[in-house]
């Protein structure tokens, strides 16, 4: 099926900004700034994997509910130092983190130029689960914050993705209704499934293969040109 829609919704870590390369950058210069090298000799890969694995669980557990956003912020490096018996100051390092790392502007293969394009024939909307605050700034160092006629975060929303109350808020300010709209997102449950329970047709962007019931599936941005009309 061929899509035209009314207007399209773009998750934003991990389908348009590159999360991992960009946190990679940002945990790489802080592990040397803190020494955590002289305590660890598995080395910067295996600290990235545990954070990888910790922050996952982490944001999925934010996603659904079950934490707060402080909860998160305050945890997440707490229990990466633990896990690896790293010695520091654990709210320093998280600090910095997110300061440095929204900053950086590493995107998905393929983002720039498919927004871009489809710019050029559709309103274009973020909705995100990301903090207000850290989202904005990653958002403006893109450089393409302009296509955007508006950027949703889940603060604004007062909900969070899969809840229907953030897809509702998100057609609302679109101005348009389930079925005239496409979604774009990297997660299954929280992007694809979350869009497709109220309605609205959802394209799973699957880069590393991994195992989904998602109906629509791509692996590079570039292959939506084969689903949009544009």
């Amino acid at each position: 099926m061929i899509f035209q829609p009314k207007a399209i919704f773009f998750d934003w870590d991990h389908t348009l900004w590159d999360h991992d390369a960009n946190a990679s950058q940002s945990l790489s210069e802080l592990f040397h700034q803190f020494d955590l090298d002289a305590q660890h000799p598995g080395g910067f890969d295996s600290f990235f994997t545990s954070y990888q694995l910790i922050n996952n669980f982490l944001w999925e557990e934010y996603q659904f509910g079950r934490i707060s956003q402080e909860e998160l912020r305050a945890t997440r490096f707490q229990r990466i130092f633990e896990q690896m018996n790293l010695e520091g100051d654990y709210l320093k390092f998280g600090d910095l983190f997110l300061e440095i790392t929204p900053r950086k502007s590493q995107m998905i293969e393929g983002a720039i130029e498919i927004i871009e394009r489809l710019n050029s024939k559709y309103p274009l909307f973020v909705l995100t689960n990301g903090f207000s605050d850290v989202q904005d700034i990653k958002i403006s160092g893109s450089g393409i914050k302009h296509h955007f006629a508006g950027i949703i975060t889940s603060q604004e929303a007062q909900a969070k993705k899969p809840d229907p109350a953030f897809f509702q808020y998100a057609l609302n300010l679109a101005n348009s209704k389930a079925e005239e709209v496409l979604m774009i997102g990297d997660h299954e449950k929280i992007d694809v499934w979350g869009a497709e329970q109220v309605g609205i047709p959802a394209i799973h962007l699957n880069e590393l293969g991994v195992e989904s019931q998602a109906k629509r599936q791509i692996r590079k941005l570039k292959e939506l040109e084969n689903w949009i009309v544009i």
